[in-house]
């Protein structure tokens, strides 16, 4: 499970990568492609054993980052649909 998840974050990446160059008139795809990536980060995380503080910090850390990307991804999508 963990080599999956650790494989899925590399597509992600690669994924948020390209979106940065091809999908430059659509930013939410990006913020959403990043939120993914947190999120999965977030899992991966979690299945470590055990935690140490250092993995408490990453979870808080990307927690807060894939909440922003989500708020922004929500409003670039509201902002494309009223253009």
């Amino acid at each position: 499970m963990g080599t999956v998840l650790s494989l899925l974050i590399v597509a992600v990446a690669l994924f948020t990568a390209f979106a940065l160059k091809k999908f430059y008139d659509k930013p939410y795809i990006v913020n959403f492609s990043l939120a993914a990536m947190l999120l999965l980060i977030v899992v991966r995380t979690l299945l470590l054993q055990p935690i140490n503080t250092l993995g408490y910090v990453a979870i808080a850390l990307c927690s807060i980052a894939f909440i922003f990307q989500a708020v922004l991804g929500i409003k670039n999508v509201k902002t494309q649909e009223q253009v």
